[in-house]
């Protein structure tokens, strides 16, 4: 083709060859220029159908004109081949730039703007390119993007997979809708141009396979690859972007490039800020007073009460500039900063704002907590984008500054600039007999200027909620909201919350305890709140989210009250107390649903990501939940419950190595008796025990009276079947020094071990004992749960019946005040005695949040009553990965009863060599782990392996060499073992 002539265009050079055909650079004879001739292949315009199709794509492209679009001049036929006219682009593809190296993050950053302004200009047309990829994208000399093909894509129709290497690129970059077959729109370039931009920054793809299925599984079902695991430093606000482009989910994505844009704006600006130390001292600012001149004695009134001040930068003059110049000078400043703010709200730009925390000058501690309630008044605004109190001390905490627990200005300042905030609001108040006055200002943290200044007096501490409104809503307006539109969105910040400065510091205490994992305590600062202002919204939802963490009683109450007061509650909150409301009533995908609305108004709102974590961990949605965990503590590395989540979705998953790793973080981050728990338990899922101990001997250096370091101990030893000193470690707990709470822990492990050890007398003793210091203590909770379990070990380990039921009745008299696992060992007792329907109704009523799957253990365990094991085992199948100890015990006997024995055998070694602390209650494992060595010789001698069937027996002798002599399963086991033996 070089050299050949098409229609009046001159062919020079091959540039390249994809897909949509090859591309030659020619030379335009008729205007004397350069373009790019674009060869079609002929399947693409093999009838007059497609020959159609693409005129009608080509018009539509043609009709963008942008900067960073390639654009299009003609389409043309020559020798029955259709070909496109197009704008030469001196430079090279994106691809070819990659191989060199990745791209650096400030560079890929600024590529990453101009293609999104790009795909925005074609999306407003409607045009969705559908092919964006590396090779689709150009830069030219001028380090400027321009984006091909807009609009060609789509005349591939749907692509066919080969192993083509075009092919393999393409899929690389089609979002999970496309590989589907479903429909495209803008959001699926959206995440073509995610995997783009992570592309640009690594070098690599997020989502690996070495052939097209498992490329299409990779897209389809795992997460993109973490951007940290190559840029250890990437920021925050990357991470954010790169996981909302990524979204499997349409609907969690972006809904438009504009929002994408919108953020990579804002990370450019924040990666290309230069900081020059000592540059340009800064004057203190002139001020220019708007007060009203007062005539009358209630205008004098008027202007004590309120006083606003403009601020406009003072620069520094030679002393020969004449004042007029000055004037004029400080006019066009004054002008031109308050048009980059009009113009960054009309583009829908919002106005990042910090908010300090309230200098208290008054000795009144119940106002510590107004920056709280003026947050809460800001966020009201759609112009402003208010950085949440919780996100200040994520970013605090990102700086290495764990321990801060009030945010001055200074510390406002560091948070701004980390963040990219462009205005950073300080206030003080003081008081003068009744007389409170607020004087409040918004500053650029960057260039050292006030842009705003206000000032609000009020008789009475009842005055403060409207003096916050008043500052509020002059503020907006200050920087230049318009009025209407303040007006038309604002509320009484005591609508929103309460009127009550008291109850509203119990509140704001409540919130910084749950972040600590202190729900105990923070029930109690809630419970405060709502004692003092009965209709406080807020705090009856964060009452219920503490007491439902916990199992207690009365969430049902408090969410229904926060529900009823809904009315009270800030917008974005409404969505957090719905979202708790449908949890609450055990529809955990409506709960889900409802946080999903909340990120796609409120993307970073961290507390809706980890709740997304918490219940798909529990619903085990074990992807979904490691996504979201492992994104909220990429927003606060402090994040306790995330870790606790994170940590056990990777041991739900047996993927104990990254366990390992997140409890490594946790313990780095926060060294207290949770994590450290949590890293013996990584150690122990790995039948590390001499490491597990070290952590547990370590922690109980730093934490000399901990319960939990101490249990960890005896558990250790009890797993390596070290009876002896395990019960002296448990015997510590139950000493009468020891508080009442760590004496029942200690029976509780007491009642396993010795179960364990086959002593179901002594077990049995051990669980009266926390029965007499539940009915000295009248611990309602308590006494049910040890009822209910107490019903279940006499029907399983007694197969007493008749006993069984009466300890349940007893039970049942305490159901109010039951919590969580009460209803739990009721659950558990009522499948031991085979009432099937109320353990569904239990289950159905009150724990399909934690054990969502439990229909299957139910039904699993009525075939097996029945005799339908084939039944049965399919159902016990369906709990896994998460199936436990009850259920794998129960599942080998199907098996064993089947005659399928290798299975059987599989499921008890498995049952054997899992090693899991359970952070709340007695677990069921001392029952089953020694009893599984007899089901297991069993199974080897109806096998016919006699030497291993030999072996578990023995193994059974050995560990119940002390137990009770009648045990049904012992004397049997002496009888077979004596008669293999012969």
């Amino acid at each position: 083709m070089i050299g050949q002539t098409i229609s009046h265009y001159k062919i020079l050079e091959k540039l390249g060859e994809g897909g949509m055909g090859v591309v030659y650079k020619a030379q335009d004879t008729k205007l004397d220029r350069m373009v790019a001739i674009k060869l079609l292949p002929h399947h693409l315009t093999a009838n007059e159908a497609e020959r159609a199709r693409l005129l009608q794509e080509a018009k539509a492209a043609a009709t963008l004109n942008h900067p960073n679009i390639c654009g299009i001049h003609a389409l043309g036929e020559h020798e029955g081949q259709q070909f496109i006219d197009m704008e030469f682009v001196d430079g090279v593809t994106l691809r070819k730039k990659l191989e060199q190296q990745p791209i650096k993050i400030g560079d890929a950053i600024t590529y990453a703007v101009q293609i999104a302004d790009a795909l925005q200009e074609a999306h407003s047309k409607g045009i969705v390119h559908r092919d964006i990829k590396a090779d689709n994208v150009m830069i030219n000399v001028r380090n400027q993007i321009k984006v091909m093909d807009f609009g060609l894509a789509k005349l591939k129709g749907t692509l066919k997979l080969t192993r083509s290497s075009s092919t393999v690129g393409t899929l690389a970059y089609m979002p999970p809708e496309q590989i589907h077959g479903g429909e495209v729109d803008a959001r699926s370039d959206i995440f073509s141009f995610g995997v783009l931009i992570f592309e640009m920054m690594t070098g690599r793809l997020p989502f690996r396979g070495e052939h097209e299925p498992a490329l299409m599984y990779s897209i389809l079902n795992e997460e993109p690859e973490s951007l940290q695991k190559f840029i250890p430093d990437a920021p925050m606000e990357l991470l954010h972007v790169l996981g909302r482009a990524l979204e499997k989910n349409p609907e969690d994505r972006y809904q438009s490039v504009h929002e994408m844009l919108i953020d990579l704006r804002r990370l450019k600006k924040d990666t290309s800020k230069v900081y020059r130390k000592g540059a340009e001292e800064m004057s203190p600012p002139a001020q220019v007073s708007h007060e009203p001149s007062a005539s009358s004695p209630a205008e004098q009134r008027q202007a004590r009460t309120t006083s606003v001040t403009i601020n406009i930068p003072k620069f520094r003059t030679r002393a020969f500039l004449v004042p007029g110049i000055i004037v004029v000078a400080l006019a066009i400043a004054f002008a031109t900063y308050f048009f980059l703010f009009q113009e960054s709200f009309e583009n829908g730009e919002r106005l990042p704002i910090a908010v300090a925390d309230f200098v208290n000058q008054t000795n009144e501690p119940e106002l510590d907590g107004l920056s709280g309630m003026f947050i809460t008044s800001l966020e009201q605004s759609r112009r402003l984008a208010v950085l949440t109190r919780p996100r200040m001390f994520d970013i605090l905490r990102q700086m290495g500054k764990e321990n801060v627990t009030r945010i001055d200005e200074a510390l406002g300042r560091e948070i701004c600039r980390r963040a990219s905030i462009s205005a950073l609001v300080t206030a003080s108040i003081r008081k003068f007999g009744k007389l409170y006055t607020i004087d409040l200002k918004v500053l650029d943290p960057e260039k050292n200027e006030y842009l705003y200044t206000d000032k609000e007096e009020g008789q009475g501490q009842e005055s403060i909620p409207s003096m916050l409104d008043k500052l509020s809503e002059r503020s907006r307006i200050g920087l230049k909201e318009k009025a209407a539109e303040v007006r038309a969105t604002s509320q009484k910040v005591a609508e929103v919350t309460t009127t009550n400065l008291e109850a509203y510091q119990h509140y704001f205490q409540g919130e910084q305890l749950i972040n600590k994992l202190k729900f105990e305590e923070a029930g109690q600062e809630f419970r405060k709140a709502v004692a003092i202002d009965t209709t406080f919204a807020l705090a009856y939802y964060r009452l219920s989210y503490a007491l439902a963490w916990e199992g207690r009683p009365g969430a049902q109450e408090a969410i229904d009250k926060a529900v009823r007061y809904i009315d009270k509650v800030p917008e974005k909150e409404r969505y957090l107390v719905r979202g708790e409301s449908a949890i609450i009533r055990q529809d955990v995908q409506q709960g889900l649903s409802i946080y999903k609305e909340l990120l796609n108004l409120y993307p970073d709102e961290k507390e809706a990501i980890y709740l997304i974590g918490d219940y798909s961990f529990h619903q085990q949605d074990y992807p979904t939940a490691a996504a979201h965990l492992e994104r909220a503590l990429s927003m606060d590395p402090t994040f306790e419950r995330a870790y606790q989540h994170l940590c056990w979705t990777y041991s739900a998953t047996r993927q104990f190595d990254r366990k390992m790793e997140v409890a490594r973080q946790y313990v780095a981050k926060v060294p207290n008796e949770e994590s450290y728990e949590l890293l013996a338990g990584a150690y122990l899922n790995q039948v590390k025990f001499d490491s597990a101990l070290h952590v547990f001997s370590r922690a109980l250096e730093l934490f000399p009276n901990s319960w939990r370091m101490m249990r960890g101990i005896g558990l250790t030893h009890r797993f390596q079947n070290e009876f002896g000193k395990a019960e002296a470690e448990f015997n510590k707990l139950i000493q009468p020094s020891r508080s009442i709470s760590d004496q029942r822990v200690g029976y509780d492990e007491l009642v396993l071990l010795n179960i364990q050890r086959g002593k179901y007398r002594t077990a049995l003793e051990m669980l009266n004992k926390i029965i007499d210091i539940d009915l000295k203590q009248n611990n309602k909770s308590s006494l049910g749960t040890t009822y209910a379990l107490k019903a279940l070990y006499l029907k399983e380990l007694f197969g007493d019946t008749e006993a069984a039921r009466a300890e349940l009745q007893k039970a049942l008299e305490y159901r109010e005040a039951g919590d969580l696992s009460y209803h739990g060992w009721s659950y558990s007792a009522y499948l031991a005695l085979g009432e099937f329907g109320k353990a569904r109704e239990i289950w159905k009523n009150k724990l399909t949040v934690i054990f969502p799957k439990n229909n299957y253990s139910i039904d699993g365990y009525e075939k097996m009553s029945s005799r339908n094991y084939g039944s049965a085992i399919t159902n016990f199948k369906a709990l896994e990965p998460a199936i436990g100890d009850p259920e794998l015990y129960a599942l080998a006997q199907c098996y064993l009863a089947t005659e399928q024995f290798d299975n059987a055998i599989e499921a008890l070694q498995k049952l054997q060599s899992s090693y899991v602390i359970v952070l709340a209650g007695p677990a069921d494992r001392g029952k089953f782990l020694t009893k599984s060595y007899y089901l297991l010789g069993s199974v080897y001698e109806k096998k016919g392996d006699k030497k291993r069937a030999i072996e578990s027996y023995q193994t059974l002798l050995t560990l119940w060499k002390d137990a009770d002599k009648d045990l049904p399963e012992l004397i049997d086991a002496k009888a077979r073992l004596a008669k293999l033996k012969h």
